[in-house]
């Protein structure tokens, strides 16, 4: 698991320390101050590579094109938001340590030394005969690197850069920790993921722990649960017995929907983290207790490791069901600003009812 994440000069954490992570995290605070950063920082640290910090932004719905014609200005402009204050002077640094005090670690900053001189591919319309020797305007635009050492101790540096005629490049490497899942808010409006995750575990055989957990707490009719196309698009279907043929998931309960998705990411994602922004949404109030129920179980069963946010205290309130005798696999992490920079207070499992009842802020 991992137990420890430093983090400097990333998105709106000037600097944060957090240990003694545990197996469920879950994350909780006001608007702006920093729980989908904190998924976003942990995301990163385990993945180190300039794909992961560009998908991160797509999934906020953030330059989802290239500035064009590409300039230093237009290519540094993609990235400021995620160095702190916009200060891209200092250099981003993450350190995820490991139950088994290993440490994977990335530094993000502009080298001017790997610097890409782009040129427009084009001449302005209105050039004229006179004026076709013009040097065409250009721009020096120094490469995003990725300075990173993995857990096993392994360097290599990857970088985002300009290309010469205006396009960007992603240099691939693997990744630095175990294999990571990441549900964002926004993956909630997406039909097809809970039948993407289920195809993955019907593939190996492994469904009939959701199915089960489906049958034994919301639909005591249900038969079956399969993925099928008959529209073309992949989605997922339920066999209920009082019903002739099989029912799309989502008319039977988007909020069983979200559930569905959100245990056979835990369940895919052995070994390895899954981080769910915005956990309660779309679901009831009355499911909460059995998500973190089956979310719990499934993650000691798979040695799977979560980080969650909420904004319900409804949510956080139905962890306490779930967490007796197992007090020491939670943690509360309340997450708040003050003047400009994040912090956050990491509430140990055993003390969460009594912060509960001290009225910790989650909204």
């Amino acid at each position: 698991m991992i137990k420890s994440l430093h983090t400097e000069n990333f998105r709106c954490f000037k600097e944060l320390d957090l240990s003694d992570l545990q197996r469920v995290n879950v994350v909780v605070g006001m608007n702006a101050t920093g729980k989908t950063a904190l998924l976003e920082a942990i995301r990163l640290g385990l993945g180190g590579t300039p794909n992961v910090l560009w998908g991160m932004l797509q999934t906020r719905g953030i330059f989802t094109g290239v500035p064009q014609p590409l300039t230093r200005e237009g290519f540094e402009s993609i990235w400021s938001a995620y160095f702190f204050n916009f200060d891209a002077s200092k250099t981003i640094f993450l350190d995820c340590g490991d139950s088994e005090t290993h440490h994977a670690t990335t530094r993000i900053f502009y080298d001017v030394q790997r610097s890409v001189t782009a040129v427009p591919q084009q001449l302005p319309q209105a050039v004229t005969a006179t004026a076709t020797a013009q040097v065409l305007p250009s721009s020096f635009i120094p490469s995003l690197a990725f300075e990173r050492t993995s857990f096993s101790g392994v360097s290599s540096t990857l970088y985002a850069s300009a290309q010469m005629q205006g396009g960007l490049n992603f240099e691939s490497g693997p990744e630095l920790g175990p294999v990571t899942e990441f549900f964002p808010s926004s993956a909630w409006n997406l039909p097809m993921l809970p039948a993407q995750m289920f195809s993955q575990l019907s593939l190996q055989q492994r469904e009939k722990a959701i199915v089960d957990a489906v049958r034994d707490e919301f639909e005591p009719s249900l038969e079956s649960l399969v993925v099928l196309s008959p529209s073309g698009t992949p989605g997922l279907y339920a066999g209920l017995r009082y019903l002739k043929e099989k029912l799309p998931i989502g008319y039977l309960s988007a909020g069983i929907s979200r559930f569905i998705a959100m245990l056979s990411a835990v369940l895919i994602r052995g070994q390895g983290v899954v981080l769910i922004d915005e956990i309660e949404n779309g679901i009831s109030y009355k499911i909460f207790q059995s998500l973190w129920k089956y979310l719990l179980k499934f993650a000691v069963d798979n040695d799977t490791q979560i980080f969650a946010t909420t904004h319900s205290l409804e949510c956080v309130r139905a962890l306490l069901p779930a967490m007796q005798d197992h007090e020491d696999d939670f943690t509360l992490l309340r997450a708040e600003r003050t003047n400009g920079s994040s912090a956050i207070t990491l509430v140990p499992g055993r003390f969460l009812e009594s912060a509960i009842d001290q009225g910790v802020e989650v909204r």
